[in-house]
């Protein structure tokens, strides 16, 4: 077994009301302008890195998908600058030991980033209980055996009607039908490793697309009588069409419990998942006698698609009316941008009628209306913000890193848009507090309701002059996002607004960063 060698990165800093964070710099070997030398046998075996071997103390360090990208400051020989990543493996994400494994970035790392983004919560395990784990090991089991049962029961039941076993393993009906599963199950993996984020962020809108695809699936698994029967044709359209069905009933149970979790207002959500099971079995049965009627006219494959289109149209407009009719007070990104500008400039907030009423947000209250509304941006990777390494990004991040050093987050503000990172231990009061900082940041700079020009606009007096004013302009809205906060969420709460949570498509991209005290 490889032998993890830790090193202590960045000494822990004391937080308003929180644990010691990874924060500032060792007072016995880090500070800018010294490194910091990691051993390890693999430091050196990633020819896609940056060429300088040089080590170099990082100015912040990601963690993503169960591993850490250490970043710093790169001086080429050429005069050239940039910013330098450094992947490693992580012996163990707890953000209270205050340690990192050596840099390693061996493959087995990386295949469990991969593994942990498709069956991990975001920012496990700290997003959880402490009994998630065991519970789901278990289920794992209880499945497992669950699908064997089903297995020999439909081997049974398809004996049972008269419907052969022998034959080639893969003609036999019953392996197919299992085939059919299968191959949905996999392709669900693969689904929601790549869009569950955003089930948080956009729950509508994609309950309408889960109920869209399923439709095609249907559609698909009905084309199996227009096609010469065998075992490779059932396959294609029942396989094919079961893996639409099965991702669209996917995204139908992930939302589905959100919107469970909403309608229950006295904390009676079992009761109320449970009358929700009992009024989707009557409609089904109906759904049942009224498929069963219809039968009785014809089986072929035209009328099955002419009473197909019929249906489907009147499917998705309900599904559409019902994201419609469900209005839940959600704390989505774009309503939240809305209501942080509107109490900058007011100093009250509209409710989520009044909200509806101007059109104020795009489809469900998900989306922007107008591209210039997107000026805040939550959680992005630190590369998609820092990639040119100019002295001007190095003295701006700098600046930042000083003023949010004793909190668990950092606004990086750049052009039109304001930029939040978020700490490891940043709850989601610290991710409401920072949407209310970042709209009075982005008003001290720009101005009431008007866009910068730019970063060179903005730096047209000089470089020192853009830094001071952006390290004046952080340091007086510091000190007002202390004193209005409280007053803030008050009155969201008192136009109904859930600030519990704040629903956005959250990858789990944590940062923390150093500062030259």
């Amino acid at each position: 077994m490889r032998r993890h060698l830790c090193t202590q990165l960045l000494p822990r800093l004391r937080t308003r009301s929180c644990t010691p964070q990874l924060l500032a710099p060792s007072p016995s070997s880090l500070y800018l302008g010294h490194a910091l030398r990691f051993q390890s046998s693999h430091a050196q075996t990633r020819a896609n890195e940056d060429t300088d071997t040089s080590p170099r103390r990082p100015f912040a360090v990601e963690r993503v998908g169960g591993r850490e990208c250490h970043i710093s400051w790169s001086d080429g020989e050429d005069g050239s600058l940039g910013v330098r990543n450094e992947w490693r493996d992580v012996a163990s994400v707890n953000p209270e030991n205050g340690q990192i494994a050596a840099p390693t970035n061996s493959w087995t790392g990386r295949i469990s980033s991969w593994l942990g983004q498709m069956f991990l919560p975001t920012n496990y395990p700290h997003s959880v209980h402490r009994s998630y784990l065991p519970f789901h090991v278990l289920q794992f089991v209880e499945t497992t055996v669950s699908t064997i049962t089903s297995v020999l029961c439909n081997q049974a039941l398809l004996t049972s009607v008269g419907v052969s076993a022998e034959g080639s393993f893969f003609g036999a009906v019953a392996v197919q039908w299992i085939i059919k599963d299968g191959a949905g199950e996999v392709a669900k993996l693969f689904f929601i490793r790549r869009f569950s984020p955003y089930f948080d962020s956009h729950p509508k809108t994609f309950t309408l697309f889960g109920e869209v695809i399923g439709c095609l699936g249907s559609g698909l698994q009905i084309a199996t009588l227009l096609i010469a029967p065998s075992p490779g044709n059932f396959l294609i359209c029942a396989a094919g069409g079961n893996i639409f069905k099965l991702v669209g009933n996917a995204i139908w149970f992930t939302t589905h419990i959100k919107f469970v979790r909403y309608f229950s207002e006295q904390g009676n959500t079992g009761d109320v998942a449970a009358k929700d099971e009992s009024q989707a079995s009557v409609a089904q049965l109906v759904g049942y006698a009224s498929g069963i009627s219809l039968l009785t006219v014809s089986h072929t494959a035209p009328y099955l698609y002419s009473i197909f289109a019929l249906a489907v149209p009147i499917h998705l407009a309900m599904t559409a009316y019902m994201m419609r009719v469900a209005s839940f007070e959600l704390l989505t990104l774009p309503r939240v941008s809305c209501l942080a500008r509107e109490y900058v400039s007011r100093g009250e907030v509209s409710s989520l009628e009044q909200l509806e009423a101007r059109r104020s947000t795009g489809l469900y209250g998900e989306f922007y209306k107008d591209k210039k509304d997107r000026w805040l941006v939550l959680a992005p990777r630190v590369g998609e913000v820092l990639h040119q390494g100019t002295v001007m990004e190095r003295a701006k991040w700098q600046t930042c890193a000083r003023i949010f050093k004793d909190d668990r987050y950092l606004l990086f503000p750049r052009g039109g848009t304001v930029s939040v990172f978020f700490h490891p231990d940043a709850t989601s009061d610290d991710m409401l507090r920072s949407v209310l900082h970042a709209a009075l940041i982005r008003d001290a700079l720009c101005g009431h309701g008007q866009l910068p020009q730019g970063d060179v606009a903005a730096d047209a007096a000089g470089p020192d002059a853009s830094v001071a004013s952006l390290r004046s302009a952080l340091a007086e809205t510091h000190a007002r996002v202390g004193a209005e906060y409280a007053a803030f969420k008050a009155a969201l709460e008192a136009r109904g607004w859930r600030t519990d949570e704040l629903c956005y498509a959250d990858h789990g991209h944590r940062v923390t960063w150093a500062h030259d005290g």
